[in-house]
């Protein structure tokens, strides 16, 4: 302390440090953005969306006390239907539009029978599975629930 003042240094990054940083994020950042498999990603988003649609029409079904069928359509997409093939579509409460789940590009939907439905009660008319790139949903015979 020289004539009674304190010095104080100030504290922090210096400019070398702080691109050295950046750098080796940039790396990391390029190694690891790769081992995103976006089909993956995708496949994922879908098979939830499935679930739900599925889960939709059970409680359509009960809600307006009528068949709801739950149909795999070419495309592949998962149509909800009042008919089968096809006739009047269940509509989405918050858009108006059809309930129509169109899968991304490179993934599979299929169901293991030909037609499953859901009555006034939320029974299905079958137990079923329903297929999403590798992904099960299954449809529980008894109770109708959906897992």
């Amino acid at each position: 302390m020289a004539g009674g003042r304190e010095v104080t240094r100030m504290r922090g990054f210096s400019l070398t440090e702080l691109v050295i940083i950046i750098v080796i994020a940039a790396i990391l950042a390029a190694i690891a953005i790769p081992q995103f498999n976006i089909r993956d990603i995708d496949a994922a988003w879908f098979h939830e969306q499935v679930r739900s649609g599925v889960r939709y029409a059970q409680r359509t079904a009960v809600a307006q006390r009528r068949q709801v069928f739950v149909l795999v359509e070419a495309g592949p997409q998962l149509s909800l239907c009042y008919a089968d093939p096809c006739g009047p579509r269940v509509t989405d409460l918050a858009t108006g539009n059809a309930v129509q789940l169109v899968a991304p590009q490179g993934v599979a939907l299929s169901i293991s029978v030909s037609s499953l439905s859901f009555n006034g009660l939320g029974q299905p008319s079958s137990a079923a599975t329903v297929n999403v790139a590798g992904r099960t949903i299954t449809v529980n015979a008894e109770t109708g629930y959906v897992q």
